[in-house]
């Protein structure tokens, strides 16, 4: 994503958040995601994520959950325009200088088209299920800033070698090298005020927030400061931001996806009004003053979760009731 201007992306229907539960089949399921895709696309979104999981959540169940790196392949290649991109891939489920391969080979495959997300990692019971180790929080993130380092390298040196605490390369090659140059940019996800901001501002092209508004203006303070430490300037670093985007004609199209999504016994008006209160939910006007509460203290990247992604409806109300809104005032 280029500096300047107004962007904004949309999660395509991965089933991870359970989200392709109403189609039946697994091919059937594929159609709706590459239809769902191909449609964010002509609907004018200007990037499309996906997410790093293996099963579904909140409720794990027996149901299909497109992994994130081989859907990136595909994306890449039954779309022409928009930027794509994962928020965000964890950084123990692949080997950092495998992973720099595969961002390279999908940049070149997508015509230079690839955003990098990177995340400590978070889901204990999928590490678990899957076999991968679970280390403290802190070994977590200080692999997460060892595999950064990594990926930069790999996309700019002809032969790259590092050596980490956790992880390592040797006059590793990597080629073909990707299109953008550098390389992609590449954001990291969260909000940790120690170690994890101070990585953004070490190693990061770009910071995704996805906490409530009312802590945003504390944590990029935090990023300022880390930025400052490092000798960065905090205006270089992109800053994206995260919601939910329900557009509402009536409170009862949330309730209803609640209940579907999660188990029996929680209440789900309490689930409703924290969502109102927090997230891109509500009528379009809501919607608006929501996502116009961050342009108004210049983010200009944009990325929405559309829990109805498998019907297309809430991509298509806020392409026509509030991203041209956005737009016009915001550039």
């Amino acid at each position: 994503m280029s500096a300047g201007g107004l962007h904004v992306g949309a999660f395509v229907p991965q089933g991870w958040r359970l989200d392709l539960c109403q189609v039946d089949g697994a091919a059937e399921k594929w159609a709706t995601l590459r239809t769902r895709a191909q449609e964010l696309e002509t609907l004018g979104y200007d990037s499309l994520w996906i997410y790093d999981h293996f099963h579904t959540y909140p409720r794990t169940l027996i149901e299909a959950t497109f992994e994130c790196w081989t859907l990136m392949a595909a994306l890449s290649q039954i779309t022409r325009r928009v930027r794509l991109g994962q928020l965000v891939t964890c950084q123990g489920y692949r080997n950092p200088a495998y992973l720099a391969k595969m961002a390279a080979c999908i940049d070149v495959m997508s015509g230079g088209r690839i955003e990098v997300g990177l995340g400590a990692g978070w889901f204990e019971a999928e590490h678990k299920a899957y076999g991968y180790s679970f280390p403290r929080i802190r070994e977590r993130l200080d692999r997460m800033a060892e595999a950064a380092q990594i990926l930069k390298l790999m996309w700019a040196d002809e032969r790259a070698s590092f050596a980490g605490r956790y992880y390592s390369v040797e006059g590793a090659i990597n080629e073909p090298k990707p299109l953008q140059r550098p390389g992609p940019h590449l954001w990291i996800g969260g909000s940790g005020e120690k170690v994890l901001l101070r990585a953004v501002a070490a190693h990061a092209d770009g910071w995704n927030y996805n906490g409530v508004p009312e802590d945003f203006d504390h944590k990029r303070e935090v990023l300022t400061r880390h930025c400052e430490d490092v000798g960065r300037d905090p205006r270089k670093i992109l800053i994206s931001v995260e919601r939910m985007g329900v557009c509402l004609d009536d409170r009862g199209e949330l309730t209803d996806w609640f209940r579907r999504a999660l188990p029996a016994d929680v209440p789900v008006e309490r689930y409703v009004e924290r969502y109102a209160q927090h997230q891109c939910v509500g009528t379009a006007d809501d919607c608006f003053r929501d996502l116009a509460f961050f342009a108004e203290r210049g983010v200009r990247y944009f990325i929405l979760y559309l829990p109805d992604g498998a019907r297309g409806e809430m991509a298509r109300r806020f392409a026509e009731r509030v991203i041209p809104r956005l737009r016009e005032r915001f550039g």
